[in-house]
C-alpha cells in the first residue's frame, strides 16, 4: 500500500464559545459523497465534550484532551494525527484546536518533516463572535488576537446578534489587519461553505508575523506552556467505575477548566440542572448529559445558551460537562460543583 501523500488539511480555530463545532458538524454534512474525512478535537478540559457532539457524524474522530496542541498535548497530537493517516487514510482532515490553543505552533508542526508532502495545509478558518471586538478581556488576550491575525478565512458567527455597531466594529478591525487580509464572511449558526476549505493559504512572505514568533521563542525558552492538570480521583476516568463522579481540573492561560465525568447509571434532576445552568456566570460551561427528560446538550458562553434536547447517541456514551471560568474565581466551579452533584436523581 502506497503511503499517502498531500492530504487537504484545515484548521477549523476560534476562542472559546464561537461556535467551531457547529461549524464542523455543517462541513461534515456538505462533504462530496464518496470522500473519506476525518476530525482531530483537541478540547481544554480532558473529557472531550465536542467530540461527544461529532460522534454520530460518520467520520473518523481523534480525540486529545487536556491542554492545547501547541504544547501539553503536542505529543499526543502527533500520535493521534498519524494513527488517522495511517489507519483512516482519509481524503480531507478537519483539526479543531481548543479555544485556549495558540496556531502558530500546530501550523508550524503540520508544514515541517515528517508531514511536508504527506499533508496539504489549505486554508486556516478563524471563527470570531464580533461582539467580543468591545471586550477588553479578549481583546488584549494574545491568543485571541493570534488566532485572528493567523485566518485565512476569518468567520463572524453569531450575526443574528450582532447590533449594527458591532458590524461597523468588525469592518474597522479588518481594515487596520495587515495586508494580506483574510477572506471575511458573516455567517450565523456556524454555516459555512465546504468550497472555502479549498481556498489556499494567504501568502505572508514564509513569515510568522511578530507575535507568532514571540510565543514560538517564549515557548522554547520555557521549554512549555502554562498549563496544570489537578485530578480529585485516583484514576482517570476510563478506569473509574461506572457509578463514580470523577472530575479532572486543567488551569492555563488565565483560566481553571473544571471537567465532570458522571456516573452512568443514574439521572439529572432536569429543573434543578436548568436552574443552575442559568445561574452559571463564568466564561465557558458545555456538556452531555441525561435527565429524566432524556439526553440533553449544553452550550452556555458568556451567560447565553441552555439545555436542549439531543437524540440518545447511537453509541453509549458517558455523560460530561466541562467549566470554564477566570483563574481568579475558583469559587465559581466550587458552586456549581456543590450544585451539580445535588441534582442526581436517586432511585
Amino acid at each position: 500500500m502506497r503511503p499517502p501523500r498531500d492530504i487537504p488539511v484545515n484548521l477549523v480555530t476560534g476562542f472559546l464559545g464561537v461556535g467551531k463545532t457547529t461549524a464542523i458538524r455543517n462541513l461534515l454534512r456538505q462533504r462530496p459523497s464518496g470522500e473519506h474525512w476525518a476530525v482531530l478535537v483537541n478540547e481544554f478540559g480532558e473529557i472531550g465534550v465536542d467530540g461527544g457532539l461529532l460522534a454520530d457524524t460518520g467520520v473518523a474522530l481523534e480525540e486529545i484532551p487536556g491542554g492545547c496542541l501547541c504544547c501539553v498535548s503536542a505529543q499526543l497530537f502527533t500520535v493521534g494525527l498519524n494513527r488517522l493517516i495511517r489507519q483512516r487514510r482519509p481524503d480531507r482532515i478537519l483539526i479543531e484546536p481548543t479555544g485556549l490553543g495558540h496556531p502558530a505552533q500546530i501550523l508550524r508542526t503540520l508544514t515541517e518533516p515528517p508531514y511536508a508532502g504527506v499533508l496539504d495545509l489549505r486554508a486556516t478558518m478563524t471563527l470570531i463572535d464580533a461582539r467580543h471586538l468591545a471586550s477588553l478581556r479578549h481583546r488584549e488576550h494574545p491568543i485571541w488576537r493570534d488566532q485572528i491575525a493567523l485566518a485565512d478565512i476569518l468567520v463572524a458567527n453569531k450575526l443574528d446578534l450582532y447590533t449594527e455597531a458591532d458590524r461597523e466594529a468588525l469592518r474597522d478591525y479588518v481594515a487596520q489587519m495587515p495586508a494580506p487580509r483574510p477572506l471575511v464572511v458573516e455567517t450565523s449558526n456556524g454555516r459555512v461553505a465546504v468550497e472555502w476549505l479549498s481556498r489556499p493559504r494567504l501568502d505572508r512572505g514564509g513569515a510568522l508575523f511578530p507575535e507568532a514568533r514571540a510565543f514560538l521563542q517564549a515557548q522554547a525558552a520555557q521549554g512549555h506552556h502554562d498549563h496544570d492538570h489537578d485530578h480529585d480521583h485516583g484514576h482517570h476516568a476510563s478506569g473509574a467505575a461506572p457509578g463514580d463522579w470523577v472530575t479532572v481540573d486543567t488551569r492555563g492561560d488565565g483560566y481553571i477548566g473544571r471537567s465532570w465525568w458522571l456516573p452512568v447509571d443514574r439521572e439529572l434532576d432536569h429543573a434543578s440542572l436548568q436552574r443552575w445552568v442559568r445561574a452559571f456566570s463564568g466564561e465557558r460551561l458545555k456538556g452531555l448529559m441525561r435527565t429524566e427528560r432524556g439526553w440533553q446538550q449544553l452550550n452556555r458562553v458568556d451567560g447565553d445558551g441552555e439545555l436542549e434536547d439531543l437524540p440518545p447517541p447511537s453509541e453509549p456514551i458517558r455523560p460530561r460537562i466541562e467549566a470554564i471560568v477566570p483563574e481568579h474565581r475558583p469559587d465559581l466551579l466550587q458552586a456549581f460543583d456543590a450544585a451539580l452533584r445535588g441534582t442526581e436523581r436517586r432511585a
